[in-house]
This record gives C-alpha cells, sequence and structure tokens, in this order.
C-alpha cells in the first residue's frame, strides 16, 4: 500500500511541474513541462504494468495516437466546401471575443486603418476577421478568430503581395497549416508574439530576409481586400487537389485523402514536438 502511495505522489508530482511549466511565457520552460507529462505518462504505465518497460512506452505512444484516431475517425468525414464565400459580418459580442477592441486599437497605433468586417463558414468552423490596411508598408492586417462550438482561438496575421502575385505572410496562428501552401504563397509562423507590434516587426524582418522592398509589393484595393483572401483560399484548395492532400466528393465539397490524413498527421506531430 506504502509503494503504491509513493508511486501515486510520482506520478502526480510530475503532472503538477508540467502544469506549472506550460503556465510560463518562456517556451523551453513550456517545452520542459511537456517532456514532463510524457514523463508521468511513461511512470504510469511502467507502475500499471508491474514495471514494464513496455507499458510506460505503450502510455507515451498513446499521446501520438489520438491524434491519428481523430484525423480518420472525425476529419476524414468532414465534408468542406471547395468554394467560400467572404462576405460581411458582424462582429462577435465582446463576451466571445473580448480581445477584439485591444487589438485592434494596437493595429490603429501600429498605422493601420480599419477596413471592415468579414468572415465565412467552413464546415462546423465560423471564421470572423477585421480587416486592417497600412498604405504606406502596402500591407494587409487580420484580425481572425476561429470558432468551433465552444471552442475557439483568436490569431492575427499581416500579408504583403507583390506584384508578381506572391503572397507574403506572418502569423500568430497557434497550429500547423491544415493544407500545403500553394507556390504562390510563403508563411513565416510566429507564434510567441508578445504583441501587434512585435509580429508586424517579425514581418517586416521576414519580408527583408527575401529581399522583397515595399517596392517590390503591390498597392492593395482596400475594397477588395475580402477578395484577395477568398483568392487565396481558391488558390491553395486547388493546389492540395493537384498535390492529392484533399479530393472532390461532389455538390461542390471536398474532404481529406488517405494521402491528406498522413499529412495532417505529420503536421500535428510537428507541433506536438516543437511544443
Amino acid at each position: 500500500m506504502e509503494n503504491t502511495l509513493q508511486q501515486i505522489l510520482y506520478v502526480a508530482a510530475a503532472i503538477v511541474f508540467a502544469i506549472s511549466c506550460r503556465s510560463f511565457e518562456n517556451r523551453l520552460i513550456q517545452k520542459l513541462g511537456w517532456f514532463s507529462l510524457l514523463g508521468a505518462s511513461y511512470l504510469a504505465g511502467f507502475y500499471l504494468s508491474g514495471g514494464q518497460h513496455l507499458g510506460g512506452l505503450l502510455c507515451v505512444g498513446a499521446w501520438f495516437m489520438l491524434p491519428w484516431l481523430e484525423i480518420i475517425f472525425r476529419v476524414r468525414r468532414l465534408r468542406f466546401p471547395i468554394k467560400s464565400e467572404i462576405k460581411h459580418r458582424f462582429p462577435p459580442s465582446r463576451d466571445v471575443f473580448p480581445e477584439l477592441g485591444d487589438l485592434s486599437s494596437e493595429a490603429e497605433d501600429a498605422g493601420f486603418a480599419e477596413v471592415g468586417d468579414t468572415g465565412w463558414k467552413w464546415s462546423q468552423t465560423d471564421h470572423f476577421m477585421r480587416l486592417f490596411y497600412h498604405a504606406e508598408k502596402r500591407i494587409q492586417a487580420a484580425i481572425a478568430l476561429a470558432l468551433q462550438g465552444d471552442f475557439g482561438f483568436s490569431y492575427v496575421s499581416l500579408t504583403s503581395r507583390t506584384k508578381d502575385g506572391i503572397s507574403y505572410t506572418t502569423t500568430n496562428y497557434p497550429f500547423a497549416a491544415t493544407m500545403k501552401h500553394s507556390p504562390k504563397q510563403r508563411l513565416n509562423r510566429y507564434t510567441h508574439a508578445a504583441s501587434f507590434e512585435d509580429l508586424l516587426e517579425r514581418h517586416e524582418s521576414f519580408l527583408h530576409s527575401q529581399g522583397i522592398a515595399t517596392e517590390a509589393l503591390a498597392l492593395q484595393d482596400t475594397e477588395f481586400l475580402h477578395a484577395y483572401i477568398e483568392r487565396d483560399m481558391s488558390a491553395q484548395i486547388d493546389h492540395n487537389i493537384t498535390a492529392g492532400v484533399i479530393e472532390p466528393t461532389g455538390n461542390g465539397e471536398f474532404r481529406y485523402s488517405w494521402r491528406g490524413c498522413f499529412f495532417l498527421y505529420w503536421q500535428v506531430v510537428k507541433d506536438m514536438l516543437r511544443v
């Protein structure tokens, strides 16, 4: 009995340590928390199997199997529209999107002018975006909320488009891409942006690293910012159909192919390891 209690305390201590580490802003400490959680899983499996290392490894492996089960039993059954209409939306309530006001103020303080609110619905997920534009820097900004039932997350994206049609986007979108990017899309993820200004500085550094000067960027018509997003989405979907990641199912919809399921799984695993 005493030995069992001691084992429970070891597992509990590892879990508490993991939760504590995840509460820090420092990325290395957060990563330490993830490893501590894996360690707690290993200990739990090790003790439950009577001291067998295989039991511990199976419990650790379960963390990597859960996303695969989610993909093949839920995501593959979903159907998504090939063409999504992006149109005017009223902003969510403050209870649903409390960060919208502060992020909008940060964007305006950085010299961006508000253009309007827009959005679209993709399967079970409702997307809202507030669009901004900085005429001097030729950068489009989007403050977004993705809402699925009671679960939602917000993010900010900054996009510049060159005169030859290539888009460069810096975003703090918290998850890995769910589809491949088209040949004319360049993405720079910066999930740990401390503020809108921080994200803007990272975007400008991204453009500089790609050898893109302001003069090479195309002026964007603010009345058609939503149309640019719609065009980018269509180009990405067309590219993924060609690449075999997704497949049309008829009625203007598509689903993930088995190849796409493996792509999604690898994206999730990379994010898990990155964390």
